[in-house]
């Protein structure tokens, strides 16, 4: 079990735009301005471990499994895969603030982080309870995906689209 400090560039996240709850990005951006480490960590993967690859094999997939792979290959600054936590990470790019991410490296490392719920020292996680069964939800989540980004390359698309409000995009922008 390791915690680590990311950058915004080296996550590849989710495809939700902007972001599934506008009101829970809200509550993150107050807590990323005015005290972003009483966020809980961020859980990943490490692309060493797998990348989100579908199995069957026909013709989408094997064309998907390829643009993910030259995904990676394109942008090597990457290199976690993001296994929940969209509203945290885009409200502590917004603040231009780290990311603090728990990596996932076992199995038992997700029932740890699962148990962390109990405690109250995170507040969900909405993933499996294997890297292989989170390394398959996530491509086919990324398999309804029209590209794939980063989580500042998805912060900074919110930003120019302005589909969130103006004084997260002000203080992004200052």
């Amino acid at each position: 079990m390791k915690y680590l400090t990311l950058q915004p560039e080296q996550i590849m996240t989710t495809n939700d735009f902007p972001v599934y709850n506008a009101q829970i990005l809200k509550i993150y951006f107050r807590i990323a301005k005015n005290n972003p480490k009483l966020l809980p960590p961020t859980p990943v993967i490490h692309k060493s471990l797998g990348l989100p690859l579908l199995k069957e094999e026909n013709e989408f997939s094997i064309n998907h499994n390829n643009e993910i792979m030259k995904f990676f290959e394109e942008n090597p600054k990457i290199e976690y895969i993001m296994c929940d936590g969209s509203h945290k990470t885009t409200s502590l790019t917004l603040t231009h603030n780290p990311i603090n991410v728990f990596l996932i490296e076992t199995d038992k490392d997700i029932k740890t982080f699962k148990d962390k719920i109990i405690s109250g020292e995170i507040f969900s996680f909405a993933c499996p309870d294997t890297i292989k069964e989170i390394l398959l939800d996530k491509a086919k989540h990324f398999s309804e995906a029209e590209f794939f980004q980063t989580v500042k390359s998805k912060t900074d698309r919110m930003v120019n689209a302005r589909v969130i409000p103006d004084y997260m995009i002000d203080y992004h922008t200052k």
